[in-house]
């Protein structure tokens, strides 16, 4: 029997994050189409007796309760009545805090991992549930690709799948709050009516054309609130991005690029100006679920 399981935690980039309106319930409604993307944290879940556990290689991770992983390692013991623990290692490499979706990630890879460690039998609708419970981005982590997300971003419908093999993450080293992104935005530029911009956006330029034509309507509110972010914009379009746009809440920001040798260029130039960068691709809907777990 298997006592332990790799797992790849894939991030995610947002093509569109269109803020709709003000919910009654205080999150606001959302349109945004979710993407994964080739760069992963490794997570390692080792089966205990009946404790979890949490270890991370990086500090600014925790590793009690808070931790989203830990969490999700918990409701899914309670909602299968399971018996059984786990010692959950993750090896970090999605920057924390990032709106790569790294911690919302981690907690989903450790939902489909124990459900195989602990062979337990528990349908989509309650690892839905869990994951909806845990944060707006995990139920996303379960499907992976191109997919659209509606409410507050927990409701996920796959669509086609976006192509890009040319894509750089540039993240200039500091974290930025989601709640006060929200909080900090003048004005709601979408109304009600709006809710069908990604359909028509899609219908306009076609799912290969995406990339280049996406927006995030969180970028006013936090670029006003950390210029540096606007400057790694700038610097990127400036090395040859044919698009640049910031990911989710920020502050990582990803340059959309034609070939290798241009985005070979802008890694190296964003490392030296003391910036993290990261090259990537997309990462398909076949390719997540084929590739998770080694």
């Amino acid at each position: 029997m298997t006592s332990s399981i790799e797992i790849r935690s894939y991030a995610k980039i947002n093509w569109t994050l269109d803020v709709l309106y003000k919910r009654d319930d205080g999150f606001h409604e959302l349109r945004t189409i979710f993407q994964t993307v080739s760069l992963h944290d490794n997570l390692l879940l080792t089966q205990t007796d009946g404790l979890v556990e949490v270890v991370c290689d990086d500090r600014r991770v925790p590793e009690d309760e808070t931790n989203l992983a830990f969490r999700a390692a918990v409701l899914l013991q309670e909602a299968a009545g399971a018996s059984k623990g786990a010692r959950i290692k993750i090896e970090k490499r999605i920057p924390v805090s990032a709106g790569l979706g790294g911690g919302s990630s981690n907690a989903a890879a450790t939902l489909i991992a124990l459900v195989k460690l602990w062979q337990i039998a528990v349908d989509d609708r309650t690892l839905l549930g869990i994951s909806a419970n845990l944060g707006s981005d995990v139920p996303f982590f379960l499907t992976g690709g191109t997919a659209l997300g509606v409410g507050r971003g927990e409701e996920v419908y796959s669509i086609e799948q976006a192509e890009s093999h040319h894509l750089l993450l540039v993240n200039p080293g500091f974290a930025v709050s989601t709640r006060d992104a929200y909080q900090k935005l003048s004005r709601l530029t979408r109304s009600e009516s709006a809710s069908n911009i990604p359909f028509t956006l899609l219908a306009a330029k076609g799912i290969s054309g995406l990339p280049l034509v996406a927006r995030n309507d969180l970028e006013e509110a936090v670029l006003a609130a950390h210029p540096e972010i606007a400057e790694v914009k700038r610097r990127l379009l400036s090395l040859g991005a044919r698009h640049a746009q910031m990911s989710g809440s920020g502050a990582t920001v990803f340059g959309v690029f034609d070939n290798s040798r241009s985005i070979e260029k802008a890694e190296s130039e964003a490392r030296a100006a003391g910036y993290w960068a990261q090259r990537v691709r997309t990462i398909d809907v076949r390719e997540y679920h084929a590739t998770m777990i080694e």
